[in-house]
């Protein structure tokens, strides 16, 4: 759809629909100082009306909470008078600004004065200097992002001056449960909830992989294939060397020994010859390797993630649980070493507090991602030697998923795009000539209408004249706050 195929029709709808946005919000900014007009004035007092929520509530047939809600945006985006009839600015004037001139939607202005009122109730709130930088710094997102994507940059405010925020109550795993209820039919009804953040993402990983379309002619619904990923859970756990197989064979062997403990029997040994396990299968990591002793695993700065083998009875060994990454600012994880606060960040952008990640990190396979003063990848880990891994690891950090702008597919449903292409311009494969994309989003690039270009080591997007006259570039990637 390039501008020298659109007739004159189509222009002038595409010309007609913006404009109608625009004066939309335009209108609703005009709407929010007349509101600010009738408490000035004091005009509800003066007709009998307790409030301008009352006044507002009978004169517009509205509910009062939406008559509140009015009335407290048009205080904090509108100028107002001091007592001594001065016009002060407005308590959110960067957002003011930009709702007047049709740039951001009532839905942006939800998000920051919510944001800015969290800031303003903490114990320690910002200094004033920095709360209008938050308050700018939130506006100018809101003209280059949807409300859903300005919400998690908000969450990001919250958490740089509030870090304490993201700890979990004390207690918190004790209230995870699941309920399995059997009906009469013989069907299973459950319902659950994990609280942890950690336990949560690795749910989603793994309910992510296993629930995905098996091909182009998978036209089973999402809740359709959760159902039977989870039926493949069970079937998993219940093979010959699945969880609850093993779990029973653990027991039958406590069981025994119990039996032969009390019949007075002598000590049977290790249970494993010489030459190997004594059920004959071969497990991971039994065997010496990169001239390490007998038993000892080989060092590396990360160990390697377990991998499917087949035993020699034949069967394939479970594959290790899911790779998760955990990334921490640098200085936020030497403060947490002395206990004074920070938190990380799962790849689906939900915070977890520093002792959590200390917690987690025990497990060999997470694969820790810290970052320096600027952002930079240090260290994104060695869970493979090859280098399309670490390529791979360090985008998925940078982009924290497509890297189109407000899209929020997570990394592992996303492509690798080369911005220089490949082939045809001979880019390399290298950071700073890629990002992720997902499948819809790589096809529209390949299709002309918008344009990549990289900036500072970021992708910035350049929508096509339908969707912007002017073109501006917009940053792509996983958004971030200013620290």
């Amino acid at each position: 759809m390039s501008e020298d195929v659109v007739g004159a029709a189509e222009r002038d709808a595409l010309g007609r629909a913006s404009a109608s946005v625009l004066a939309q919000r335009r209108a609703y900014f005009e709407r929010l100082e007349s509101i600010a007009a009738l408490a000035d004035l004091g005009i509800a007092v003066s007709v009998g009306y307790r409030s301008t929520e009352s006044l507002l509530a009978d004169r517009d047939n509205l509910d009062h909470p939406d008559a509140k809600r009015l009335v407290a945006e048009a205080a904090d985006l509108c100028a107002r008078p001091s007592l001594l009839g001065e016009k002060l600015s407005a308590r959110l004037p960067c957002t003011g600004e930009a709702l007047s001139a049709g740039l951001i939607d009532p839905a942006h202005v939800k998000i920051i004065r919510e944001t800015m009122a969290h800031l303003s109730g903490l114990k320690v709130p910002p200094p004033p200097d920095e709360w209008a930088g938050v308050e700018k710094a939130l506006a100018e997102y809101a003209q280059g992002f949807p409300p859903r994507v300005l919400r998690r940059l908000a969450k990001a405010f919250i958490d740089g001056y509030d870090p304490d925020g993201a700890a979990p109550p004390d207690g918190e795993a004790c209230r995870d449960e699941m309920h399995l209820l059997r009906r009469r039919d013989g069907s299973l009804v459950f319902k659950g909830t994990l609280h942890d953040p950690l336990d949560a993402e690795a749910a989603v990983e793994v309910f992510g992989v296993l629930s995905e379309r098996a091909g182009a002619d998978d036209e089973r619904t999402l809740e359709r294939r959760q159902a039977d990923a989870f039926k493949d859970l069970t079937q998993d756990a219940r093979g010959p060397r699945g969880l609850a197989t093993d779990a029973r064979k653990e027991q039958d062997h406590t069981d025994a020994a119990d039996d032969s403990a009390e019949a007075g029997s002598g000590a049977a040994g290790s249970g494993e010859a010489e030459d190997g396990p004594a059920d004959g299968v071969d497990r991971p990591g039994a065997e010496p390797g990169n001239g390490e002793a007998p038993g000892q695993a080989p060092l590396a700065l990360i160990p390697e993630p377990r991998r499917a083998t087949t035993g020699r009875n034949g069967w394939t060994e479970r594959p290790g649980r899911a790779l998760l990454t955990i990334t921490i600012d640098h200085r936020w994880l030497c403060e947490a070493l002395k206990g004074k606060g920070g938190y990380g960040t799962l790849d689906s952008g939900h915070k977890v507090d520093a002792a959590t990640v200390r917690r987690w990190a025990c497990d060999a396979e997470i694969i820790p991602m810290v970052l320096g003063a600027k952002s930079e990848p240090l260290d994104v880990g060695r869970a493979q030697r090859t280098a399309p891994d670490a390529i791979r690891r360090a985008l998925n950090h940078r982009d924290g998923g497509c890297a189109f702008p407000g899209c929020t597919r997570r990394p592992r449903r996303c492509e690798a795009h080369h911005v220089e292409e490949w082939l045809q311009h001979r880019g390399a494969t290298a950071l700073d000539n890629m990002c992720l994309l997902c499948r819809h989003h790589h096809q529209l690039l390949h299709h002309g209408h918008w344009t990549i270009q990289m900036i500072n080591g970021r992708p910035w997007f350049t929508p096509p004249w339908f969707i912007d006259t002017e073109q501006r570039p917009r940053p792509g990637g996983r958004p971030r706050a200013p620290t």
